[in-house]
């Protein structure tokens, strides 16, 4: 008789737990094609034009362009003597990273994007002697309901100690 006990509540255990699963999110209706465009101005006059597609099929999952470089940073030495000095480093990412996760809703798609922009600054920094690059950052989060076949302004970034300014948008295509 315990043992039947035992049976059935390890049985009502394992069906509780299976309740306590979250249930996947269903699948997008549709496979979408996310465009980004950075346009950049200068006093007014437009200098440069950046475009990133990628493609959605699965609902609140992160899907990533990233274009850039890595940039090498002493992070220290070691050794006994000048001659048998050994340097390490870490390598930075430079560049642009765009992050977006699509739900579908009545209004629309529901879009949440990050987009990172860095660069290198022209003049390094020199701290104790040692020259390290400058690195310049921007960053954008938002999320936006957009209709299919529309495009919307997500952002517009004034670049500090400059002129300049980035404008971004997002469009958005339903795929056969």
């Amino acid at each position: 008789m315990k043992r039947i006990l035992a049976l059935i509540s390890m049985a009502v255990l394992a069906m509780g737990m299976q309740a306590q699963q979250p249930a996947s999110p269903a699948p997008l209706a549709h496979t979408y094609r996310l465009t980004y465009t950075l346009t950049t101005m200068d006093a007014g006059k437009r200098t440069g034009v950046q475009t990133f597609a990628m493609t959605v099929a699965h609902p609140d999952s992160h899907n990533q362009a990233k274009v850039g470089q890595k940039v090498p940073v002493a992070t220290g030495s070691y050794g006994d003597t000048k001659s048998n000095m050994q340097t390490q480093f870490t390598y930075l990412d430079v560049g642009i990273l765009i992050d977006a996760m699509v739900s579908e809703s009545p209004a629309g798609l529901v879009i949440t994007s990050k987009l990172e922009q860095s660069s290198v600054a022209p003049q390094p920094v020199t701290i104790s002697g040692v020259s390290e690059p400058l690195i310049r950052q921007i960053v954008l989060s938002n999320s936006s309901t957009i209709a299919v076949g529309k495009t919307v302004r997500i952002g517009s970034l004034d670049l500090p100690d400059t002129q300049r300014h980035v404008d971004v948008e997002v469009g958005v295509e339903e795929l056969p």
